[in-house]
C-alpha cells in the first residue's frame, strides 16, 4: 500500500500541474485540512491511472456545476484553462450537464465561466452554429439518441407511444440529442464522460448505467467509465460515487456477486 508521505509527494506534484498554489500552514481553514487534501484529493483521487488529466478536469467541472458548488468552480475554471482546456470547451460542460440539472445551472456556471476569462482577458470566439428546422433537429436526435443507446434508445420513458412521457421526451430528443448533444467544442465521448459525472453527482443510477453504456458505443472504455464516477467523489461525495459504480456493476454484471 502506498505510504501517507509517497501519496502526499504525488498530490503536491498534481495540485502544482493544475496550477494550484502551494498550500501553506498559514493559510489552513482547519488542522490537517491541507494534509488531508493533498492525499485524498490530489494524491489518491487525481493521480490514479486510467484517465488523462483533462478528462479527470471535464468530470470534475461537471460534478461541481450540476452541484452547484461555485467558489470552488470558479478556481477549477482556472484551473481547466491552465492544463489547456479551450474557453468554449469549459462552457460546454456546463450547456452539457444542464440538460440533467436545470437550465438555471446553465446561466449560473456560464456567467461564473466568463467572468474568470474576462479576468484573465481571453477572448471566447462565437462558433458557427447550424441552424436545422424542426424536422431535420428531430431526425439528428433521434440518430444521434439511437448511436449512443443502440437497444435502449426506446426503453423505458424512451418507448414510442410512453402515455406519461410521450408529452414532454420529443422535446429532449430534439434539444437534447438534436442540439446539444452535437454542439460544436465537446464530442460525443468527451460529452458522455460529462453525462456520467452529471449523474452521479445527482444520485441518478438509472441514468449512470444508461449513460455508462453509452460512453462505451462513443469510444470510453470500461475503465475510463468507472474512473470518471471516482473522479466525483471528492466534489458530490464518495456515497454518491460507490452507489454509482454499485450501479454500473450491476448493469455490467461486474460486482462479484
Amino acid at each position: 500500500m502506498t505510504s501517507r508521505d509517497e501519496l502526499r509527494r504525488t498530490g503536491a506534484e498534481m495540485r502544482e500541474k493544475l496550477g494550484f498554489p502551494t498550500n501553506s500552514d498559514d493559510t489552513e481553514l482547519a488542522p490537517g485540512l491541507n494534509r488531508l487534501a493533498e492525499e485524498m484529493v490530489w494524491g489518491s483521487v487525481w493521480s490514479r491511472p486510467g484517465l488523462i488529466l483533462e478528462d479527470r478536469m471535464l468530470a470534475a467541472l461537471s460534478a461541481m456545476t450540476s452541484q452547484q458548488r461555485m467558489p470552488q468552480l470558479r478556481r477549477y475554471i482556472g484551473a481547466a484553462l491552465h492544463i489547456g482546456i479551450p474557453p468554449r470547451t469549459i462552457q460546454e460542460v456546463f450547456i452539457h450537464c444542464g440538460l440533467y440539472c436545470g437550465f438555471p445551472t446553465i446561466l449560473n456556471s456560464v456567467a461564473l465561466a466568463n467572468e474568470v476569462f474576462a479576468k484573465k482577458g481571453i477572448e471566447v470566439p462565437d462558433p458557427e452554429m447550424p441552424d436545422l428546422d424542426a424536422d431535420a433537429l428531430m431526425a439528428r436526435g433521434q440518430e444521434t439518441k439511437n448511436k449512443l443507446h443502440s437497444e435502449r434508445a426506446e426503453s423505458g420513458y424512451a418507448a414510442p407511444g410512453n402515455p406519461m412521457t410521450g408529452g414532454l421526451y420529443p422535446a429532449a430528443i430534439a434539444y437534447g440529442y438534436g442540439d446539444i448533444w452535437d454542439r460544436p467544442n465537446l464530442d460525443h465521448r468527451q460529452r458522455c464522460i460529462c453525462a456520467v459525472a452529471s449523474f452521479t453527482s445527482i444520485d441518478h443510477l438509472g441514468q449512470v448505467a444508461k449513460f455508462g453504456q453509452a460512453g462505451l458505443n462513443a469510444g470510453l472504455s470500461r475503465e475510463e467509465v468507472k474512473e470518471v464516477i471516482m473522479q466525483t467523489a471528492p466534489y458530490t461525495g464518495f456515497p454518491r460515487a460507490l452507489n454509482a459504480l454499485v450501479a454500473l456493476g450491476e448493469a455490467w454484471g461486474e460486482n462479484g456477486e
